[in-house]
């Protein structure tokens, strides 16, 4: 008797940690996370002037916004004149050794891309890059 009930306390005990173990995995895992998907809006190729004084410099640009709210879609249409604006006065603010520079280009993507935020009233969770392809310095 001491034999089956030594076997019995075994198999409880066994029973009651492997629980234990499930259990603890179960309530402690990270849930699985939901991927991103981004979308991209994408305006006609510009020419705009650069600031460069006497140069007749002249930039051909394509942007494109990457956002991951799809709801964007709507608001982009909406706003596509004051957005295209906004982008080529930025552009004529620029001087064309800005761009040269070493980072130049990503800190005109940047200034764009905190230009957008501000006029969409948006966050950098939904407008999440600015791509400028092709880029051209004519002059």
């Amino acid at each position: 008797m001491n034999k089956k009930m030594l076997i019995i306390i075994i198999a409880v005990v066994l029973v009651v940690v492997i629980g234990a173990g499930a259990a603890v995995f179960l309530l402690t895992r990270t849930p699985t996370e939901k991927p991103i998907v981004y979308f991209v809006y994408t305006f006609d190729e510009e020419y705009s002037n650069l600031l460069d004084e006497n140069s007749g410099k002249i930039v051909k640009y394509q942007v494109t916004i990457e956002y991951t709210d799809e709801t964007m879609l709507a608001v982009f249409d909406t706003n596509k004149i004051k957005l295209r604006n906004n982008i080529d006065e930025i552009m004529r603010a620029t001087l064309s050794t800005d761009i040269e520079k070493a980072n130049g280009k990503q800190k005109l993507r940047d200034r764009i891309k905190d230009m957008v935020i501000e006029l969409l009233e948006s966050d950098e969770e939904v407008i999440t890059n600015i791509y400028i392809q092709p880029f051209v310095i004519q002059g």
